[in-house]
Parts: C-alpha cells; sequence; structure tokens
C-alpha cells in the first residue's frame, strides 16, 4: 500500500494572498504601506484620493524618486527590495517598508496599477495586477514620480470583506494615519480626498506650522514641548497640558 505525502508546497498565488492577511488587514493598512514607500522616495508631496472607505478606490500618488521599468516590475515581487541587502542592514534601518513584500502582497487582493517615471527617463511604466496574476507592462506617459491605484480591494477573499468596518470608521482610519504622518513629516504636503470630497490637505512647512494646520492655532498653542537625550536616543514632540480635555 502506498503512503500519499501530506506536505505540498504553497503556490505562488496562495503565498501571497497569506501574507496579504498579514500585512493588509484594512484599507488604512494599504494607505500606511503606500504613504510610506513615498516617503522612502523622498517625495515632497503626497496626494490620497479614497472611494468608498477604500473598498472601491484607493490612490497614492507622490512626487518623488519614481523607477525605472526594471525596478517596477521587481517592485511587485514578493521580497524584492531597494532597503536593504544584507543580515547587518537590519539593524541599522533607515527606512520603511524594508521587507519587500507588501505591494505583491496588496496586488494578490486587489486590480493594482503601478505607475511611475524617473527623471533620467523620457517616459513611464505602468504595471498592471489583477488579484496576484502575472504582471503586465506597458510605456506610458507621466510626470517625474509614482502613482499606485488600488481599485476593489478585497474582491477575491470576500471573508476579509465581511470584517470591515462601515464606510466612516474605515475613513477615520485612513484619516488618521495621514495625520499621524503629515506630524511626523512637516517638510512634505499631503492632501488627503474622501469621496471627491478633501478632508486634509497641508503645504511643506516646519513642525510649529503643521501642528497649528492639523490643531488650530489655539490648541497647538497650548501645547508642552517634549525634547530628552540619553545616550544613543533623542525623544522629541509636544504634549497636551492636563488642563485640556476633548471628548475625543
Amino acid at each position: 500500500r502506498s503512503i500519499m505525502n501530506k506536505i505540498k508546497t504553497l503556490p505562488e498565488k496562495v503565498i501571497n494572498q497569506i501574507a496579504a492577511g498579514e500585512v493588509v488587514e484594512r484599507p488604512s493598512s494599504v494607505v500606511k504601506e503606500l504613504v510610506e514607500n513615498a516617503l522612502d522616495a523622498k517625495a515632497s508631496w503626497v496626494e490620497v484620493e479614497i472611494e468608498e472607505g477604500g473598498l472601491k478606490l484607493i490612490k497614492v500618488t507622490d512626487n518623488g524618486e519614481g523607477m525605472t521599468p526594471e525596478d517596477a516590475l521587481l517592485a511587485v515581487q514578493k521580497h524584492a527590495t531597494s532597503k536593504i541587502f544584507s543580515v547587518e542592514d537590519l539593524s541599522s534601518l533607515k527606512s520603511f517598508g524594508f521587507r519587500g513584500e507588501a505591494l505583491a502582497s496588496i496586488a494578490s487582493v486587489s486590480h493594482f496599477e503601478l505607475s511611475t517615471r524617473t527623471a533620467e527617463s523620457l517616459s513611464g511604466v505602468s504595471v498592471k495586477i489583477k488579484g496576484g496574476t502575472a504582471p503586465k507592462s506597458l510605456e506610458t506617459g507621466r510626470p517625474v514620480g509614482t502613482t499606485l491605484t488600488i481599485a476593489n480591494l478585497f474582491f477575491n477573499t470576500p471573508a476579509r470583506l465581511k470584517f470591515m468596518k462601515k464606510q466612516s470608521t474605515e475613513e477615520n482610519h485612513i484619516h488618521m494615519v495621514l495625520t499621524t504622518y503629515a506630524l511626523a513629516f512637516p517638510q512634505v504636503g499631503f492632501k488627503l480626498t474622501l469621496n471627491g470630497k478633501k478632508s486634509l490637505q497641508v503645504t511643506p512647512s516646519d513642525f510649529s506650522s503643521r501642528l497649528s494646520e492639523i490643531f488650530g492655532k489655539d490648541l497647538s498653542s497650548s501645547f508642552l514641548p517634549v525634547d530628552f537625550q540619553a545616550p544613543g536616543l533623542r525623544i522629541t514632540g509636544i504634549v497636551s497640558a492636563p488642563t485640556i480635555t476633548k471628548p475625543t
């Protein structure tokens, strides 16, 4: 009697969908990954467009360095990254998404398009993937930078759709992600549009000006500065005074 082997190697598509479950918890997870990529690409302007809480559309456009056609195709492969090259690099990280799995994971559960161009290239490239299928690329005209369009998120994983909260909740999570990065990177301009309506827009400035843009002059003027140093460590920022309270 022959014994059937029980252990099999998973197909690449299944591997990516499992990884997507770890990387892409909700639409705001996608926004976070894509905004971090834009910041790593030295963008000074990041624009995010959202429809139906991010399930219908997430579009992130930046004016960063962009990618060559070869790099654009590599970027959507699992564990392909420009940010680390050796184990030693893991102890001196100076960038965000160094694992190189976000784009492959996102592309496996959406209708995905990456459009990009570098300053050295006369034309750009567009890479399209539908639910983890083989990428299709074509030459395109566009400004320097990158645009990622994520449509119909979780269209092929209905179980994930059931866990999504109502549209306003998902939009609040996305707004919080953009606000957080806007505060951390005052030198970068951000714009967030929800269903065609502007939700957040800040211009490149300094930290003090950014606080006023986000919180308003009255509230931001009451914040207390934090500046702490220890060997190999510095923490700077602001905290609200104990007398300042808000319902949220």
